[in-house]
């Protein structure tokens, strides 16, 4: 039974090759919402609302938070990432990376 309900989960957080991310605007020009192709957390939401608070959240936060340069805040919700920028970094950067980064989370 043990082995049957781990064969179960196994098949439920398992992975496509493709990993897809797309954007979209929020009303606060520093945040934007990133839109992926697989759940990033099952059930509720996570919040971190300073990048130390993300050092010490789950393993996506930290994995965002370390690898990612101008990271404020993070909301993961769902199949979405609402990333909250400090203003003086630019979008692009930001945006290539958390993709890079959740590309190198996930597959």
């Amino acid at each position: 039974m043990q082995t049957e309900r781990i064969g179960i989960l196994l098949r439920e957080i398992a992975m496509s090759e493709y990993f897809t991310v797309e954007t979209e605007r929020t009303d606060d020009p520093d945040t934007m919402e990133l839109i992926t192709n697989h759940t990033l957390v099952r059930e509720g939401e996570e919040f971190y609302a300073t990048p130390e608070e993300g050092e010490v959240g789950s393993p996506l936060a930290q994995t965002v938070f370390f690898g990612v340069e101008g990271v404020r805040a993070l909301r993961i919700s769902g199949d979405s990432l609402f990333v909250t920028r400090e203003a003086t970094f630019p979008w692009e950067s930001i945006i290539d990376d958390v993709r890079d980064a959740l590309r190198d989370f996930f597959l």
